[in-house]
């Protein structure tokens, strides 16, 4: 993702999830144990030992992103071998540590926000064409006025499939907790 998009999205990507779910709060010290470099994770400590988490995805080789969510019964970051978890989202409620694809909660399948797509089929002209725009800087108002409507359209699927989904998953949790409560 072009450094103008990237900028942009996480900030958009923060300011709109402290607004919507402000349970979880970015973990600003990078570790290898808490995503990988580029990534942003959000954590909400929802008790001594479950750990919930969002992490924000830029996409090194396109102008797109995903959002994962998961949880750790381990109170840390989820240490797995494979991201996303292997596990579908419906079989996932007894691992200790999980995390999967935002839409394959919200969609049904491995789906990524993207800001700009060379189409399917495009014309070596095409192709030339959107790989010498990719290297024009833009600014920071005409990266913030495309990103805005993708985070906006995440956050949306985050607040109504991601939290529910963690509300069902994420044990132990007891009937009407404030993951419930988050839910605008």
């Amino acid at each position: 993702m072009r450094k103008e998009y990237g900028v942009a999205l996480r900030e958009l990507f923060t300011e709109g999830l402290t607004h919507a779910c402000p349970q979880f709060t970015l973990v600003k010290k990078h570790s290898a144990l808490a995503g990988f470099p580029g990534e942003r994770t959000y954590c909400w400590r929802f008790s001594e030992t479950i750990f919930l988490w969002v992490v924000l995805i830029p996409d090194g080789k396109r102008e797109a992103f995903f959002v994962e969510v998961g949880w750790s019964r381990k109170g840390r970051f989820p240490q797995l071998t494979i991201r996303p978890s292997l596990a579908r989202p419906p079989d996932a409620g007894s691992e200790d540590e999980y995390l999967c694809r935002l839409g394959e909660l919200s969609r049904g399948n491995d789906f990524g926000w993207v800001v700009e797509e060379l189409r399917l089929g495009a014309t070596q002209k095409e192709m030339m064409a959107y790989i010498t725009a990719q290297t024009q800087p833009i600014s920071p108002e005409v990266a913030r006025a495309r990103v805005l409507p993708l985070v906006e359209e995440a956050l949306r699927e985050l607040v109504q499939h991601g939290l529910s989904f963690l509300n069902r998953h994420a044990q132990p949790c007891p009937p009407g907790n404030a993951l419930q409560a988050a839910r605008p």
